[in-house]
């Protein structure tokens, strides 16, 4: 064999190894508990516990956790039941998003560009509104049965 055979061959070697190593690294894959919202050229998909091939010239894009997120709720006023009675009331939000492709977007679209803690704040306003509406149509005496119903937290 000449020497620049074996020039050629290794050239052709050397372009296919960085070829393949370059797709392999645009490959990127989702955990089950976790969306990428893969935005650019060719539009918006939503790729959910699966793979994706992620050009970066083309295409960008950002990850979206799928879990359930856990927070206290405790409205920093008093609340008001029917009667006008005050009541002062912690709660738990446990939060998901639907893993379905119309949930996934809308959620992409008000919380992805947030930060966790910007997300728990605005989620958290949202509860506390829906809290204060909750305990706004109850009365005393649903209220009173209520409290003795719920179980008493154990820390």
């Amino acid at each position: 064999m000449s020497s620049l055979t074996i020039f050629v061959g290794g050239g052709i070697a050397f372009v296919l190894f960085v070829f393949a190593t370059g797709i392999i690294r645009c490959f990127r894959k989702a955990g089950p508990n976790e969306a990428f919202i893969i935005y650019g050229m060719r539009g918006m998909r939503v790729v959910k516990g699966g793979g994706a091939f992620i050009f970066p010239i083309i295409d960008s894009y950002r990850s979206l956790s799928l879990e359930l997120m856990s927070f206290d709720v405790a409205p920093q006023q008093n609340l008001y039941t029917r009667q006008g009675v005050a009541v002062t009331v912690e709660a738990v939000a446990q939060i998901k998003v639907k893993s379905d492709e119309v949930s996934v977007k809308t959620a992409a679209e008000q919380f992805l560009t947030k930060t966790p803690q910007q997300r728990e704040g605005l989620i958290r306003l949202v509860m506390e509104g829906h809290l204060r509406g909750i305990i706004g149509q109850l009365s005393s005496r649903r209220w009173s049965l209520t409290v003795c119903v719920v179980p008493a937290r154990t820390t």
